[in-house]
């Protein structure tokens, strides 16, 4: 697929990860057409090539966008654009890159997030109690049923603040309480109105990857939880601005 090769040049000049610049590179092809539902994808070995990365990039690239349902891997076969994509795409909860004077942006907060907080399981791990996976579990269920876009926003910063409460330490504590602060101050950002209806896909989306990371918690699995919350949060900050 030729249309790879270009998308490969548009690498050069980011300042994140590889993984988040070969997902913007992959996300933008799509947007711009050189990448359409149904289309197979390079086997790993080329995807690396091309974009001068390593096979476990293009893994962990695959295996988010595969979450979000915007990949199906088929065994034997190789990984395929689905064929809901546009579907995916015009329904699924696209962070948007807004500036703001008055409080932190977005992406400043993510980026601030993606730093610390996937080293925070490990204390969340060694501390949590059953209340505290209660807590995660019962958030859990209230993305699963959240009729409106402010309830859906809500439960899923709730399921975090239960992760930091159960590091029993007052400073994360703190420093996630301004975070929800300013996220509401802006009203999340969102594309959609706050009592607009939160679709299927979103939620499932959703709890797709909060709910692995929730399981390795309760099994207090650090290293297993620090990679899920690293993987949720590099695909979050890959996602922003993609389609803005």
């Amino acid at each position: 697929m030729n249309s790879t090769d270009d998308i490969s040049q548009r690498i050069v000049g980011h300042d994140k990860t590889a993984a988040v610049s070969v997902y913007r590179s992959i996300m933008e092809a799509i947007r711009e057409g050189d990448l359409k539902a149904g289309d197979k994808l390079p086997n790993e070995r080329e995807l690396a090539r091309r974009f001068a990365t390593s096979r476990s990039t293009i893994r962990n690239v695959l295996a988010m966008m595969s979450t979000q349902g915007l990949v199906t891997r088929k065994v034997g076969s190789g990984s395929y654009l689905s064929e809901n994509l546009n579907q995916q795409l015009s329904d699924t909860d696209r962070p948007v890159a807004a500036w703001h004077k008055e409080v932190p942006t977005y992406s400043e907060i993510l980026e601030g997030r993606l730093l610390f907080e996937p080293m925070m399981m490990t204390l969340v791990t060694a501390r949590a109690t059953e209340d505290d996976f209660a807590k995660m579990r019962h958030h859990l269920q209230g993305i699963r049923e959240a009729q409106e876009w402010l309830q859906y926003k809500e439960h899923i910063y709730a399921v975090h603040q239960a992760m930091f409460a159960a590091t029993r330490n007052r400073f994360l504590i703190q420093i996630f309480d301004n975070v929800i602060a300013d996220r509401r101050a802006v009203q999340y950002d969102g594309q959609h109105s706050l009592h607009s209806a939160v679709s299927d896909i979103v939620r499932e989306q959703t709890l797709r990857e909060l709910t692995p990371l929730v399981e390795a918690l309760e099994a207090r699995d650090g290293k297993l939880a620090q990679k899920r919350a690293d993987d949720y949060f590099t695909r979050i900050l890959a996602s922003l601005s993609v389609y803005g």
